[in-house]
Protein backbone atom coordinates (compact mmCIF):
# COMPACT_ATOMS: atom_id res chain seq x y z
CA UNK A 1 0.00 0.00 0.00
CA UNK A 2 0.93 3.46 -0.87
CA UNK A 3 3.23 5.40 2.05
CA UNK A 4 0.84 7.35 4.66
CA UNK A 5 1.55 10.78 6.37
CA UNK A 6 -1.16 12.29 8.67
CA UNK A 7 -1.49 15.91 9.66
CA UNK A 8 -2.78 16.18 13.02
CA UNK A 9 -4.75 19.48 13.17
CA UNK A 10 -3.97 21.13 16.83
CA UNK A 11 -4.12 24.51 15.99
CA UNK A 12 -7.32 26.24 17.08
CA UNK A 13 -8.54 28.81 20.35
CA UNK A 14 -11.19 26.61 21.17
CA UNK A 15 -13.52 29.63 21.91
CA UNK A 16 -16.53 27.88 21.80
CA UNK A 17 -15.11 24.99 24.74
CA UNK A 18 -15.50 27.66 27.22
CA UNK A 19 -12.57 26.84 29.15
CA UNK A 20 -9.26 28.62 29.91
CA UNK A 21 -7.43 25.98 28.81
CA UNK A 22 -8.30 24.86 25.06
CA UNK A 23 -9.63 21.75 24.35
CA UNK A 24 -6.93 19.80 22.76
CA UNK A 25 -4.69 20.46 25.74
CA UNK A 26 -7.12 19.00 28.27
CA UNK A 27 -6.38 16.12 30.10
CA UNK A 28 -8.37 12.57 30.47
CA UNK A 29 -6.66 9.67 31.95
CA UNK A 30 -3.56 11.63 32.69
CA UNK A 31 -2.54 12.73 28.95
CA UNK A 32 -4.16 16.00 26.75
CA UNK A 33 -6.50 14.72 24.06
CA UNK A 34 -3.97 15.59 21.30
CA UNK A 35 -1.51 13.31 22.98
CA UNK A 36 -4.45 10.37 23.03
CA UNK A 37 -5.53 11.15 19.18
CA UNK A 38 -1.77 11.07 18.23
CA UNK A 39 -1.66 7.77 19.57
CA UNK A 40 -4.50 6.33 18.22
CA UNK A 41 -2.63 7.51 14.46
CA UNK A 42 0.22 6.03 15.36
CA UNK A 43 -1.47 2.43 16.79
CA UNK A 44 -3.46 2.32 13.47
CA UNK A 45 -0.39 0.81 12.08
CA UNK A 46 -1.19 2.79 8.91
CA UNK A 47 0.65 6.23 9.36
CA UNK A 48 4.53 6.38 8.96
CA UNK A 49 4.28 10.06 10.04
CA UNK A 50 2.46 12.90 11.94
CA UNK A 51 3.22 16.56 11.00
CA UNK A 52 1.15 17.98 14.53
CA UNK A 53 0.02 21.22 14.33
CA UNK A 54 -0.56 23.32 17.42
CA UNK A 55 -1.95 26.98 18.07
CA UNK A 56 0.73 29.66 16.67
CA UNK A 57 0.27 31.78 19.63
CA UNK A 58 2.53 29.59 22.23
CA UNK A 59 3.70 27.46 19.98
CA UNK A 60 6.73 27.25 21.96
CA UNK A 61 5.02 26.84 25.32
CA UNK A 62 2.39 23.93 23.71
CA UNK A 63 5.33 21.68 22.74
CA UNK A 64 7.24 22.00 25.61
CA UNK A 65 3.47 20.74 27.25
CA UNK A 66 3.00 17.98 25.08
CA UNK A 67 6.75 17.08 24.93
CA UNK A 68 7.19 14.36 28.36
CA UNK A 69 4.20 12.45 27.15
CA UNK A 70 5.60 11.26 24.09
CA UNK A 71 6.79 7.96 23.10
CA UNK A 72 10.06 7.27 21.17
CA UNK A 73 10.38 6.56 17.63
CA UNK A 74 7.40 7.57 16.39
CA UNK A 75 8.60 10.05 13.37
CA UNK A 76 6.73 14.00 14.49
CA UNK A 77 6.98 17.41 12.85
CA UNK A 78 5.74 20.39 15.06
CA UNK A 79 4.48 22.84 12.86
CA UNK A 80 2.60 26.47 14.22
CA UNK A 81 -1.42 26.92 12.45
CA UNK A 82 -3.34 29.84 10.84
CA UNK A 83 -5.71 31.56 11.65
CA UNK A 84 -8.39 28.72 10.64
CA UNK A 85 -8.53 24.95 10.69
CA UNK A 86 -8.17 25.07 6.63
CA UNK A 87 -4.93 27.48 7.56
CA UNK A 88 -3.91 25.30 9.75
CA UNK A 89 -3.83 21.96 8.00
CA UNK A 90 -2.27 23.68 4.77
CA UNK A 91 0.26 24.90 7.21
CA UNK A 92 0.89 20.89 8.01
CA UNK A 93 0.47 19.85 4.45
CA UNK A 94 3.45 22.38 3.76
CA UNK A 95 5.75 20.33 5.34
CA UNK A 96 4.97 17.26 3.14
CA UNK A 97 7.18 17.31 -0.19
CA UNK A 98 5.79 16.29 -3.09
CA UNK A 99 5.59 12.39 -3.56
CA UNK A 100 3.11 9.47 -4.48
CA UNK A 101 1.54 8.46 -1.17
CA UNK A 102 -1.20 9.18 0.91
CA UNK A 103 -2.17 12.10 3.14
CA UNK A 104 -4.86 11.73 5.90
CA UNK A 105 -5.71 14.71 7.98
CA UNK A 106 -7.53 14.39 11.86
CA UNK A 107 -8.70 16.24 14.14
CA UNK A 108 -6.96 16.80 17.57
CA UNK A 109 -10.57 17.26 18.99
CA UNK A 110 -11.33 13.67 18.23
CA UNK A 111 -9.07 11.87 20.66
CA UNK A 112 -10.99 8.55 20.61
CA UNK A 113 -10.67 7.41 17.06
CA UNK A 114 -10.22 3.37 17.07
CA UNK A 115 -7.33 3.06 15.35
CA UNK A 116 -8.85 0.11 13.08
CA UNK A 117 -11.20 3.21 11.89
CA UNK A 118 -7.87 5.10 10.79
CA UNK A 119 -6.51 2.05 9.02
CA UNK A 120 -9.93 1.72 6.73
CA UNK A 121 -9.92 5.14 5.89
CA UNK A 122 -6.13 4.93 4.62
CA UNK A 123 -7.17 2.10 2.87
CA UNK A 124 -9.82 3.23 1.01
CA UNK A 125 -8.27 5.55 0.28
CA UNK A 126 -5.42 3.59 -1.54
CA UNK A 127 -8.07 2.36 -3.27
CA UNK A 128 -9.97 5.72 -4.62
CA UNK A 129 -7.78 8.14 -4.20
CA UNK A 130 -9.81 9.34 -1.36
CA UNK A 131 -11.87 8.55 1.70
CA UNK A 132 -13.56 9.63 4.58
CA UNK A 133 -15.15 8.48 8.36
CA UNK A 134 -18.89 9.05 7.84
CA UNK A 135 -21.96 8.12 9.66
CA UNK A 136 -25.82 8.05 8.23
CA UNK A 137 -27.87 10.48 9.77
CA UNK A 138 -30.94 8.85 12.02
CA UNK A 139 -32.72 11.77 13.28
CA UNK A 140 -35.37 13.41 11.31
CA UNK A 141 -34.18 16.93 9.78
CA UNK A 142 -36.65 19.65 9.59
CA UNK A 143 -35.58 22.75 7.48
CA UNK A 144 -36.44 26.22 9.37
CA UNK A 145 -37.66 29.79 8.20
CA UNK A 146 -35.74 32.52 9.29
CA UNK A 147 -37.92 33.12 12.17
CA UNK A 148 -37.50 29.26 13.33
CA UNK A 149 -41.16 28.31 12.13
CA UNK A 150 -40.33 24.88 10.21
CA UNK A 151 -40.18 25.16 6.72
CA UNK A 152 -40.24 21.51 5.37
CA UNK A 153 -38.97 17.67 6.48
CA UNK A 154 -35.36 17.44 5.02
CA UNK A 155 -35.02 13.42 3.26
CA UNK A 156 -32.48 12.05 5.52
CA UNK A 157 -31.68 9.50 2.75
CA UNK A 158 -27.81 9.38 1.71
CA UNK A 159 -27.00 12.16 4.27
CA UNK A 160 -23.93 11.65 6.60
CA UNK A 161 -22.31 13.06 9.24
CA UNK A 162 -18.94 13.51 8.12
CA UNK A 163 -16.03 12.71 10.61
CA UNK A 164 -11.90 12.94 10.73
CA UNK A 165 -9.73 10.75 9.41
CA UNK A 166 -10.36 12.13 5.98
CA UNK A 167 -7.37 10.81 3.76
CA UNK A 168 -6.62 11.59 -0.10
CA UNK A 169 -3.63 10.92 -2.48
CA UNK A 170 -1.37 13.66 -1.60
CA UNK A 171 -1.97 15.10 -5.19
CA UNK A 172 -5.34 15.32 -4.72
CA UNK A 173 -5.42 17.29 -1.77
CA UNK A 174 -2.22 19.70 -3.06
CA UNK A 175 -4.37 20.57 -6.46
CA UNK A 176 -7.25 20.72 -3.81
CA UNK A 177 -6.02 23.24 -1.68
CA UNK A 178 -4.41 25.50 -4.71
CA UNK A 179 -7.98 25.79 -6.20
CA UNK A 180 -9.22 26.85 -2.54
CA UNK A 181 -6.45 29.51 -2.01
CA UNK A 182 -7.04 30.74 -5.94
CA UNK A 183 -10.93 31.00 -5.48
CA UNK A 184 -10.43 32.14 -1.91
CA UNK A 185 -12.75 28.95 -0.83
CA UNK A 186 -12.82 28.32 2.39
CA UNK A 187 -14.24 24.67 3.21
CA UNK A 188 -15.46 23.04 6.69
CA UNK A 189 -13.10 20.16 5.81
CA UNK A 190 -11.13 18.59 3.42
CA UNK A 191 -13.71 16.67 1.50
CA UNK A 192 -15.42 20.11 1.01
CA UNK A 193 -11.84 20.67 -0.62
CA UNK A 194 -11.71 17.70 -2.98
CA UNK A 195 -15.39 17.87 -4.29
CA UNK A 196 -14.38 21.33 -6.04
CA UNK A 197 -12.31 19.56 -8.30
CA UNK A 198 -13.90 17.10 -8.40
CA UNK A 199 -12.59 14.21 -6.87
CA UNK A 200 -13.86 10.50 -5.99
CA UNK A 201 -14.47 10.25 -2.43
CA UNK A 202 -15.28 6.77 -0.46
CA UNK A 203 -16.99 6.97 2.30
CA UNK A 204 -16.23 4.59 5.23
CA UNK A 205 -18.79 3.81 7.96
CA UNK A 206 -17.51 5.84 11.15
CA UNK A 207 -18.20 5.45 14.88
CA UNK A 208 -20.29 6.76 17.75
CA UNK A 209 -16.55 6.56 19.72
CA UNK A 210 -15.03 8.87 17.05
CA UNK A 211 -17.16 12.25 18.86
CA UNK A 212 -15.81 15.38 18.36
CA UNK A 213 -14.63 17.40 22.08
CA UNK A 214 -17.31 20.36 22.07
CA UNK A 215 -18.11 21.07 25.15
CA UNK A 216 -17.03 20.16 28.56
CA UNK A 217 -19.88 17.46 28.79
CA UNK A 218 -17.90 15.46 25.85
CA UNK A 219 -14.72 14.89 28.10
CA UNK A 220 -16.66 12.19 29.94
CA UNK A 221 -17.96 10.85 26.88
CA UNK A 222 -14.42 10.95 25.85
CA UNK A 223 -13.32 9.15 29.14
CA UNK A 224 -15.28 6.46 28.45
CA UNK A 225 -14.39 5.29 25.03
CA UNK A 226 -11.15 5.80 25.61
CA UNK A 227 -11.24 3.47 28.79
CA UNK A 228 -13.95 0.81 26.75
CA UNK A 229 -13.56 1.85 23.29
CA UNK A 230 -13.39 -0.06 20.55
CA UNK A 231 -9.78 -0.48 19.13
Amino acid sequence: MRESHAILVAGGSGSRFHAATPKQFQTVLGKPLVVHALERLQHSGSIARVILVLPRDGFDEAKRAIAPYLGEAFPLEWAPGGNSRQDSMIEGLSRIEPFEGLVAVHDAARPAVPPSLVARVVEAAAVDGGAIAALPVVETLKEATVDLHVSRTVPRERLYRAQTPQCFRYDVLARAVRKAVEDRFSGTDEASLVERLPAPIRIVPGSEQNLKVTTLEDLERVEYYLRNGED
